[in-house]
């Protein structure tokens, strides 16, 4: 049996517009979902079905085979509660729990062993990578050989987008770079997974273990602008980042959890602090900026996108197509072709070194 929480990385997100409104062939989607399924468990078996349904990718195209859109939220909520439905009662290897609200709370509900997984793949993806997305859809698919993964989807009302998070049980770690993100890039993401905030995780607990939590709310709050003080504006080194006029969902905490802070004093890891009941985004985003403060450990404040739309698309979704861009690249392409049939084949070779790593990625 595979030890859950030994193998983990969370392979990448989409995002997708919001959308409400019935499902009028939901039962055929119940129907031809499920025997999709039971199909590929008998193929492929549960660990190599469990992988497909942790690609982003191949999810949106299975999305699309039973009848959705690609670009809307519906794809993810409704095709797994299909799925949820379909398998209800049925033997078929894989079982599947979660869904909006009360029933995105799987914790209970799945085996001990998975609980760990179950519970910090969805923390990180809303309190470690702050990226203007709440987490309201939640869903993990699993076997009985411990082999699963998880699905959560987060909701930008401001933008009407919703972003979706795919982790599976592969690879060795939560943090450091252990997503594989696809969506359209923002412009400024906390981002304290990354390998580049492993100072700013470290600080952080120096922190909590230094400092007594009302010291910490203290200082938290009073970093939000006084007249005659500065802001944390102009104490970070933050390119191209107006902090400022940042989004809403980084500005200086209003509210810190001081219960909370008192209870992470006792956590041995980063992981386990994610693990502290009321330690919430906005805590641990307080915490993060007093570390780049203090310390000097500033996170990442890219977005960790991997996969993305190439150049848009026609219609505007996510974004207008950049015909300079698409110039630039057919442009590139031709030159390099052109140098090959001289003898240089530098840029080629490069383009397939560069296909191999997304091959891997």
């Amino acid at each position: 049996m595979v030890d859950p929480t030994v193998h983990v990385r969370r392979v990448g997100h989409a995002d997708l517009r919001l959308c409400d409104g019935p499902v009028p062939h939901y039962k055929q989607i119940v129907r031809l979902g499920g025997a999709i399924l039971e199909y590929m468990v008998d193929e492929l078996g549960t660990a190599e079905t469990l992988r497909r349904f942790s690609n982003p990718l191949w999810f949106e195209a299975f999305a699309c085979v039973v009848g959705f859109e690609w670009q809307f939220s519906g794809a993810t909520t409704v095709t797994l509660r299909a799925l949820r439905d379909a398998t209800e009662g049925k033997d078929v290897g894989i079982h599947i729990l979660g869904g909006k609200g009360k029933q995105a709370r799987t914790k209970e509900l799945v085996p001990e062993e998975l609980r760990e997984p179950d519970v910090l793949t969805t923390k990180v993806d809303s309190a470690l990578v702050q990226d203007g997305y709440q987490i309201y859809f939640h869903s993990i698919l699993y076997d009985d050989e411990g082999h699963w993964t998880v699905v959560n989807q987060g909701m930008n009302t401001e933008m009407r987008l919703a972003r979706r998070y795919h982790w599976c049980w592969e690879e060795n770690r939560y943090l450091d770079d252990a997503e594989s993100i696809a969506g359209k890039r923002e412009p400024v993401v906390l981002d304290l997974q990354t390998s580049e905030s492993r100072e700013t995780r470290k600080a952080i607990m120096d922190i909590l273990r230094d400092e007594s939590p009302r010291n910490i709310v203290y200082t938290i709050l009073t970093l939000r602008r006084e007249r005659g003080q500065k802001t944390l504006a102009e104490y970070l080194n933050v390119p191209e980042i107006d902090i400022v006029k940042m989004p809403f969902h980084l500005r200086i905490p209003r509210k810190v959890n001081e219960h909370a802070l008192q209870v992470a004093k006792n956590a041995e890891s980063f992981l386990d602090l994610l693990k502290t009941p009321g330690l919430g985004p906005a805590t641990i985003r307080g915490l993060a900026y007093i570390a780049a403060l203090v310390y000097g450990a500033e996170p990442s404040w890219r977005d960790p996108v991997r996969y993305t739309f190439a150049f848009g698309t026609k219609a505007g979704v996510p974004w207008m197509v950049e015909r300079e861009e698409m110039e630039r690249a057919a442009q590139f392409l031709k030159n390099a072709l052109d140098e090959a049939k001289l003898g240089h084949k530098e840029k080629k070779r490069a383009l397939m070194r560069l296909s191999c790593l997304l091959d891997e990625a």
